[in-house]
């Protein structure tokens, strides 16, 4: 790892808006920003294993397996074979964690298997899902949803939009952060984004917004097939992603291609308990956000 990769990434990675702020500087277009995203290193990933029936597996990303959420979920999923996978740190990458853990899956040969963020919480037993999934093994179903939880975190309705008055005009003229985030959009040329239903603003800014797009979002819980992971291999989610946008592109690629079904089971979800929610996170998602414009421009527009 070069020095510089290195103190970009703790720029990248600080919890103080101004310095992921200045790590953008170094970047003069999206390309290179791109580039560096390809190029950063992977963190350390370790595979820990809750034993359980095999039909259907879950996966769990996790900061740590003996965790309080961990253990939660060991709870939720009792009796499935749980399969987590523990990494953390700078160059902690979502995406990968996961296609690193739902290939380990396949050594099980289920029927189907479980991805699920760690912070989520029973609100229906997961008998149930099971017993629907059951049913639909060698329906020819790539993904499963389930109903959307409350806050839209996981199969709710989420929309492709082209930025308009309300992230263009109104929210940088009232507010310092929102302006300096405009001016990042500006600066890589930023014209889509990603818009869901749970908030006032969210929903101000579909009305004020173009909508391209829209579709059902996995989120933080989803279902595949062990045929679509064997299918696509190790690369189920884009691993350029960082920690953003990932779940949005793989959900417009599975409604786009129209094979799937939804289930009613209820989830609940605890939100940002893992990466956190503040202004430096916020920051950091714009690179993601780069990279989604780079994709849709040339796949999707």
């Amino acid at each position: 790892m070069s020095d510089g990769l290195d103190e970009l990434n703790k720029l990248f990675t600080s919890k103080s808006p101004e310095d992921v702020l200045q790590f953008y500087n170094h970047f003069g277009n999206a390309e290179q920003l791109i580039s560096w995203m390809k190029n950063r290193p992977t963190a350390p990933m370790k595979i820990y294993e809750h034993k359980g029936e095999k039909d259907i597996v879950v996966v769990i990303p996790t900061t740590d397996h003996n965790g309080k959420l961990a253990n939660n979920c060991k709870e939720i999923f009792k009796g499935l074979q749980i399969i987590f996978v523990e990494s953390s740190g700078p160059f902690f990458n979502y995406g990968r964690s996961c296609n690193f853990a739902l290939k380990h899956a396949l050594n099980y040969n289920p029927k189907w298997i479980i991805l699920s963020n760690d912070d989520v919480y029973k609100i229906d037993e997961i008998s149930n899902l099971v017993m629907e999934l059951l049913k639909l093994t060698n329906k020819n179903y790539d993904t499963v949803f389930i109903n959307s939880d409350p806050d839209n975190y996981h199969s709710g309705i989420s929309y492709i939009i082209r930025y308009g008055f309300l992230d263009k005009v109104i929210l940088p003229g009232i507010n310092q952060f929102f302006k300096k985030r405009m001016r990042l959009r500006k600066k890589y040329k930023i014209i889509y984004g990603v818009s869901g239903l749970k908030t006032i603003k969210s929903r101000l800014r579909l009305l004020l917004s173009n909508k391209l797009v829209k579709f059902t979002n996995i989120g933080d819980f989803s279902i595949f097939s062990s045929d679509f992971v064997q299918k696509n291999g190790s690369k189920i989610f884009d691993e350029v992603f960082i920690n953003s946008y990932e779940d949005v592109y793989l959900s417009i690629f599975l409604n786009k291609n129209k094979k799937s079904f939804k289930v009613a089971f209820n989830l609940g979800s605890h939100v940002s308990s893992s990466l956190g929610s503040s202004k430096s996170n916020a920051l950091r998602n714009i690179a993601s956000s780069v990279y989604f414009n780079y994709l849709f421009k040339s796949e999707y527009s």
